[in-house]
């Protein structure tokens, strides 16, 4: 699954998993991490879909720049299509 992270996300993600609970793979992402801020350029990333998913439910947003990456793992995780709405049977009768 890839990922565009700004340079300030990454760094804000690699501070914010030195936070995080522990989870298997957390050590690869700390590495992955290290790496793609290292990098001279910023380029879309490529996680492993369950490491990833993993990340996404034990990531704790503690500013702005690390639930804007947070926002786009999970973007990344659960797909473009997934919007949260008022399920139907909660909506009133007048609204449709």
């Amino acid at each position: 699954m890839t990922v565009l992270w700004t340079r300030a996300e990454l760094i804000a993600l690699r501070e914010a998993i030195e936070a995080t609970p522990n989870f298997d793979g957390r050590q690869e992402v700390r590495d992955f991490l290290r790496i793609a801020v290292r990098a001279p350029r910023v380029k879309p990333l490529e996680l492993d879909p369950v490491i990833a998913e993993r990340l996404s439910g034990r990531l704790v947003p503690v500013d702005l720049a690390t639930a804007t990456a947070r926002g786009k793992l999970l973007r990344a995780v659960h797909g473009p299509e997934r919007r949260r709405t008022v399920p139907d049977r909660w909506r009133p009768a007048n609204a449709a």
